[in-house]
This record gives structure tokens, C-alpha cells and sequence, in this order.
């Protein structure tokens, strides 16, 4: 394939996904302390979300250094692609999208590369280089490629139930978001991704609540094409989610995803949710 596809860990694709798809994925770092652990790599999810509920140390993220970016671009243009497209999260909410940019300046030669932000995270991001590889495989370019993605953005609607707020808040990633803290302990955030960054979408009482309003937020959307129910360890009321949207919305493709460590360390355990494509125009 001439142009071929990167982004990075949050878009929380498995392995053999990406590399069936042909997509390069450039791993963020959780921090445990002094342990710097690759996202997905080092720690699955399922590792983290139990670590995170029995450690008294909050983790820290980082973003790839410049150098894990050119790599990633060396070995697609050794491959033979000739046009590398990076979409990366949102870059309000990390600075990845400026290594990829900095790596792009700096080579290979004879290969055009550009960086796109995603104003996304997580299933939002997933779908946007998900669209972007299927147009690869199709044989279009990166002028194809570009208007399509930035024409998906605004039908990418993301809703997450959280546990708290505490993660967010002491993540420093809370954004629009914060006009829910100073709330009661009983009430739970319902969050979204407004223009890059996190706002909020309301708040409930209960988890039960929450997850009725995610539901009738997405099923009451116009020609949703896939749903993308995602979790950080709560299987149980993520695989019930699935049932419901299949139900709801028999021509939408819909998934399940746990949500990796690097956008946990924001989001906190048992947050459950949905990201809902819509067709574009």
C-alpha cells in the first residue's frame, strides 16, 4: 500500500486488529512510580485496571518520545509506502500529536508524511484510523483520506459513565468537566469529548441511570453506522450494553473494547460507556 496509517495506543486496538488492517500503533507509557510500563505491551488492561484498584500510587502518563514515532516511520517506508498518515489523540489532551509532527519533519526521505489530530480518544480514535486504513487498502491517498476523517469528527459522539470524577480530576484532564465537581458522592458523571477536550454530558444518581441515559443517547442518533462499547473493568454491564445496542440498532456494526491503561489513568475502574459512529453525508 502506498499510503499507510499510525496512531497510537489510545485508539485501543488489539494487535492482530491492527496488523490485519495495516495499521503501525506507537505505545504511550503508564508510570507506576519509577516503573515505566508500554500501553498494551507491558500492561494489558486487565493488568491495569487491577493494579490501579490495589495500588496507593496514582500512575502517570507520557507521551512517545519523538524517536518511538520515527521509527515507527522508517520501518513503514522500508515497507514501501510512500505517503504515512498519523492520527493521533486529541492534542488537548496530550502531546503526542507533537512527536509524530516532529518525527514527520525529520524524515525518511522520498516519503511524504503527515499528522492529523483526532480531536478524539479511545473508540473515537479507533474509528477514525480504522476509516483511514480501509481507505489505504482501497488505494486512496492521503488528499482522500484527510477530508474524509475531518468530515467524521463531529459524527463521533463519545459517552462514559465514570465511577468519579477523582481520576480526571487529579490527572489534571478534567476540561469542560469540571462544572460537575463539588457534586454530591452519590451523583455519577456521564462525560463526553467536546472539541478535543472533556466535557460533560450530565449527571445521574445512580450507575443504573447512567447507563439508561448512554442508551438512549446513542439509539436516539440519525444513521448510526457502528457502536463501540467500551469499559474499564466492568465486562458485565459492557457485554449487557452490547445486547441492548444490537437490539436497538440491528444495521449498526456493534463492539466491544476495554478502554487501555493510558486513558484509564484519567477515567478511573468501572467506567462503561459507548462511542457511536455516524454515516457521514
Amino acid at each position: 500500500m502506498p499510503l499507510r496509517i499510525v496512531t497510537d495506543s489510545t485508539a485501543d486496538f488489539e494487535a492482530d486488529e491492527a496488523r490485519e488492517l495495516g495499521i503501525e500503533v506507537v505505545p504511550l507509557t503508564v508510570l507506576f512510580g519509577d516503573q515505566a510500563l508500554l500501553d498494551r505491551l507491558d500492561i494489558t488492561p486487565e493488568q491495569f485496571y487491577r493494579r490501579l484498584t490495589e495500588s496507593r500510587v496514582l500512575p502517570r502518563t507520557s507521551q512517545p518520545p519523538v524517536s518511538r514515532f520515527a521509527e515507527a516511520y522508517r520501518k513503514l517506508a522500508d515497507e514501501g509506502a510512500t505517503e504515512i498518515l498519523a492520527i493521533c489523540i486529541s492534542s488537548k489532551l496530550s502531546g503526542t500529536l507533537g512527536s509524530a509532527h516532529l518525527a514527520a519533519m525529520q524524515g525518511p526521505p522520498g516519503c511524504r508524511i503527515e499528522t492529523f489530530d483526532s480531536m478524539l480518544v479511545a473508540g473515537g480514535l479507533n474509528a477514525l484510523a480504522r476509516r483511514a486504513a480501509e481507505m489505504a487498502r482501497a488505494g486512496k491517498g492521503i488528499d482522500d483520506v484527510v477530508p474524509v476523517l475531518r468530515a467524521m469528527i463531529p459524527r463521533v459522539r463519545i459517552h462514559i459513565l465514570l465511577d468519579t470524577l477523582e481520576y480526571l480530576q487529579r490527572g489534571g484532564r478534567i476540561g469542560r468537566a469540571r462544572a460537575l465537581l463539588g457534586s454530591v458522592l452519590s451523583i455519577k458523571p456521564i462525560v463526553s469529548v467536546e472539541e478535543g477536550e472533556v466535557g460533560s454530558t450530565e449527571r445521574v444518581r445512580s450507575r443504573a441511570r447512567g447507563i439508561e441515559r448512554i442508551v438512549e443517547h446513542i439509539t436516539t442518533l440519525s444513521s448510526v453506522e457502528r457502536v463501540i462499547v467500551q469499559h474499564t473493568g466492568a465486562p458485565d454491564e459492557a457485554v449487557r450494553l452490547v445486547a441492548r445496542f444490537t437490539s436497538a440498532l440491528p444495521e449498526a456494526t456493534v463492539e466491544m473494547r476495554w478502554i487501555g491503561p493510558v486513558v484509564g489513568v484519567y477515567c478511573g475502574p468501572r467506567g462503561v460507556g459507548a462511542v457511536a459512529v455516524q454515516r457521514t453525508p
